[in-house]
């Protein structure tokens, strides 16, 4: 499995518990799909560039 889909994998599942924790937790959630979705940002960018 590549890094990349690791991280859209967790990012789903990250989203989906947000969806039915309560609003503290959800928050938490939330900040951590952030990192997830800066993380697949950057490793676009790197392939990107690599081209």
């Amino acid at each position: 499995m590549t890094d990349a889909r690791f991280l859209r994998e967790q990012l789903a599942l990250v989203r989906e518990l947000a969806d039915r924790a309560d609003p503290y937790i959800r928050k938490r959630l939330l900040a951590l799909a952030e990192k997830y979705e800066r993380r697949l940002a950057e490793q676009s960018r790197s392939t990107q560039d690599r081209t």
